[in-house]
């Protein structure tokens, strides 16, 4: 089977907030029409830091669509015309506190019902240089954790508030190539 682009019979814009949303009507190749609503949300980088002692460096935050607080990677929106390398750093930078010595554009992953993507970065040789500066809605604690504790938590099937994978496999993928 060759798997062709669906047609697109309409776009609209139903919701614009924090994240817009977007109403996409598509013909199906079987003729059926469907409608799917897309998130507009932007591009961001999402960074897999390394600390000079070999520890990973997470972030910790209440996330509003599980209702919970989880754990992950740095992350933030990239700037207009910003270069994702760049807005990598200054994420890091802002919601750790942490400068990397290294960093290294990993992967661009695109969301199956979104528009924008993920860049993932891996960061080594990270140290404290500063406080956080986050922005007056974050809330982010700051964690660091040995190598066998991440790679446990990423391995464990109850462990539920990690989120992220991607950069997180990237950065063990750099460290020891599978």
């Amino acid at each position: 089977m060759d798997i062709q682009p669906w047609k697109k019979l309409e776009e609209d814009k139903v919701y614009n907030g924090y994240r817009s949303i977007i109403k996409r009507k598509f013909e199906l190749p079987n003729g059926k029409v469907m409608e799917y609503d897309i998130v507009a949300g932007g591009n961001f980088a999402s960074i897999a830091a390394l600390t000079q002692d070999n520890e990973v460096l997470l972030v910790k935050q209440f996330r509003p669509g599980p209702e919970q607080v989880l754990m992950s990677t740095p992350s933030g929106y990239i700037d207009f015309n910003e270069d994702p390398k760049d807005a990598a750093k200054r994420e890091l930078l802002e919601e750790t506190g942490y400068q990397a010595e290294d960093i290294f554009f990993k992967k661009k992953v695109t969301l199956p019902y979104g528009i924008g993507c993920q860049y993932c970065f891996v960061a080594t040789g990270c140290i404290e240089i500063q406080g956080q500066r986050l922005d007056d809605t974050e809330f982010i604690e700051v964690i660091t954790m040995n190598l066998p504790a991440f790679k446990e938590k990423l391995r464990n099937p109850q462990d539920f508030d990690f989120y992220n994978l991607t950069a997180a496999y990237l950065l063990l993928d750099h460290i020891q190539p599978f």
